[in-house]
């Protein structure tokens, strides 16, 4: 599992909103362009998957609140965070991988070799981490639906107060796809989400900007 620093942040706990509520966790659905990156992805021979796990990894890496989270009882923020995605098998099973940003790799041909090389020798999981480490470990999780073009979607809620972004993305449509992004109340508002949406469709629609991470 991927490690990162952490910085301690000056954020009391006890002070943070939403944690009494029967849960803090929401969610948002938006179509967002995502045409460019899908050409783009046909023409050089990468995954559509790929191309989208590193737009959307790459804008959530990009938006401090997302890397947040509270580890015995102190606020810390990730300098970065990775993604664990669920890989469909030939018996419809699933198994987990991990994606670190495309800036961790240098290239986007060793980006898509190194997605590649996991889906090709994935691990016998369930689960890659179990789902009581996933507000500890620097990651969020990201899950295609490509037989989907859905319009709102609730994502499972491993606790009350569970703090890593869950994001779904699914089929793409007269070019957009929807992308579901579920987070926490506790450390993001719709400012956050807005920013998230911006940067995310800031790559799809420009999939070269990839190319200088």
């Amino acid at each position: 599992m991927g490690q990162y620093p952490k910085t301690e942040l000056d954020i009391k706990v006890e002070e943070l909103p939403f944690q009494d509520f029967l849960t803090s966790r929401y969610s948002m659905t938006v179509r967002v362009n995502a045409q460019k990156t899908y050409t783009y992805s046909k023409k050089n021979n990468i995954p559509f998957f790929n191309m989208t796990a590193s737009c959307i990894l790459e804008a959530i890496n990009e938006i401090p609140e997302f890397k947040r989270r509270i580890i015995d009882g102190k606020v810390y923020e990730y300098e970065k965070i990775n993604a664990i995605s669920p890989i469909m098998q030939e018996d419809h099973s699933i198994r987990e991988i991990e994606i670190p940003p495309l800036s961790e790799l240098g290239s986007l041909e060793k980006y898509n070799e190194y997605i590649e090389n996991k889906k090709k020798n994935i691990e016998n999981n369930q689960f890659l981490v179990e789902p009581s480490l996933r507000d500890i470990l620097p990651i969020c999780n990201l899950s295609c639906i490509p037989w989907i073009n859905f319009d709102s979607m609730t994502n499972i809620i491993a606790s009350p107060n569970q703090l890593m972004p869950v994001i779904a993305w699914g089929k793409l449509v007269d070019g957009k796809i929807p992308i579901s992004l579920t987070a926490s109340h506790v450390f993001i508002f719709g400012y956050h989400f807005k920013l998230f949406y911006e940067k995310v469709e800031q790559y799809l629609e420009h999939p070269e900007l990839l190319l200088n991470k």
